[in-house]
């Protein structure tokens, strides 16, 4: 019994002193975790912090890069959000962010970030990054991929001192890390299309729209995502109500459709009709069903999306540029009046983000110049009649 009174008076000695711990004593307490690459405790510790005060920024960055260590890409992926939404001009934590979605292998999302970072001013040459000692040797490769990507596209873009600045950037990098420039170049050819093609497969996979239920004042600014295994998520907020954002997941729309009636505190019976009709606006949604019909000839509208795109960013070049600039303009005809295709105007608004994540001056570039006089250029080769296609024919 005495034992037994002393275990428990020394847990009620230990919860008290635990509790009079202040968030700043913990933050000091996971950065010793953290520098002894003790990630488990310091992700704990960094938690307490957290709990104890969710204004200190730093707790969630470095947190995120103790996720990261500790290869929970998700968590880690998570915390950088919060990061980026509060510091948008830290550039450090795209670079993290870049290396946990190369980790994930989705290296689409990884060079977006890397840009972002470079452009706020990230110094990868500071000594703090190598090929060599990252967690993710692809997701580090891409780092540099990327900056021979910027090369190839600012020289077709006239930009010489783009060129100048990243020619520079990869030869010191190359020389740090005992990378080779023909061992990057090779590594972007052989990573390209599947680079592009995962890219599209993200943004053709989903919807953007809004749910109304007038009757009980409800609105969401929601997003439908269609994964390639079928599963179907559906993403939600209300505007008017802070940190409300939410999420359902079904293995197919059926599924999805089950989980919303479910969920009668947020949606009534309507929603169900207006994610089904979303649903059937997704574009790799329409083109696959386009291409078991036999539309247009049964091309793949997708695949067709990835070969130009692939193309243009193996060989920039005016031909592969006006393929994928013809591509928009088709869409952009298709959007407008007196036309106003619904489908057009979503197919086109993914076509953009996909062009927007891979290079943002080449996306700049195909909105601003003239939409009507390239979409011609495409009818030597009959397959893009795919993207002059109304839906619903």
């Amino acid at each position: 019994m005495k034992k037994i009174i002393a275990v428990l008076l020394f847990f009620i000695v230990l919860t008290n002193a635990f509790g009079q711990t202040t968030a700043r004593e913990w933050f000091e307490r996971a950065g010793e975790y953290l520098n002894a690459s003790d990630w488990n405790n310091a992700i704990t510790a960094y938690s307490e912090v957290i709990n104890r005060d969710s204004s200190i920024l730093d707790a969630y960055w470095f947190r995120g890069f103790a996720y990261s260590r500790a290869e929970n890409y998700d968590a880690s992926i998570a915390d950088f959000d919060i990061v980026v939404n509060r510091s948008p001009d830290f550039p450090g934590v795209y670079i993290q962010r870049g290396f946990a979605y190369g980790a994930k292998g989705m290296y689409h999302r990884a060079i977006a970030d890397y840009r972002t970072g470079l452009e706020k001013g990230f110094d990868p040459t500071g000594g703090n990054w190598t090929v060599a000692n990252s967690p993710n040797v692809p997701s580090s490769m891409w780092l540099l991929g990327l900056l021979h990507m910027e090369i190839v596209v600012s020289r077709f873009l006239g930009n010489s001192t783009a060129v100048t600045r990243n020619e520079n950037l990869l030869r010191t990098l190359c020389n740090d890390t005992n990378v080779t420039r023909a061992e990057v170049e090779a590594f972007y050819r052989n990573g390209i299309r599947g680079l592009v093609s995962d890219a599209v497969d993200e943004q053709f996979g989903r919807v953007s729209f809004s749910i109304e239920d007038r009757g009980v004042d409800r609105f969401y600014n929601a997003v439908l995502t269609r994964t390639i295994q079928n599963q179907h998520i559906l993403s939600y907020e209300r505007p008017s109500i802070q940190n409300s954002r939410k999420e359902l997941t079904g293995s197919s729309l059926e599924a999805l459709l089950a989980e919303i009636q479910r969920n009668n505190a947020d949606f009534s019976s309507t929603s169900v009709n207006t994610v089904r009709t979303q649903a059937a606006l997704i574009p790799a949604v329409v083109y696959a069903d386009w291409r078991v019909r036999g539309v247009a000839d049964g091309v793949d509208g997708l695949a067709l999306v990835k070969e130009a795109i692939a193309n243009f960013y193996l060989n920039p070049t005016t031909e592969t540029y006006n393929i994928v600039r013809g591509i928009y303009s088709r869409y952009y005809a298709m959007s407008v009046a007196p036309i106003n295709d619904r489908f057009a105007s979503i197919a086109n608004d993914s076509y953009i983000r996909v062009l927007s994540g891979l290079n943002s001056e080449i996306s700049r570039k195909i909105v601003s110049e003239n939409r009507n006089d390239m979409q011609n250029v495409l009818n030597s080769d009959n397959r893009y009649s795919i993207f002059s296609t109304q839906h619903g024919r």
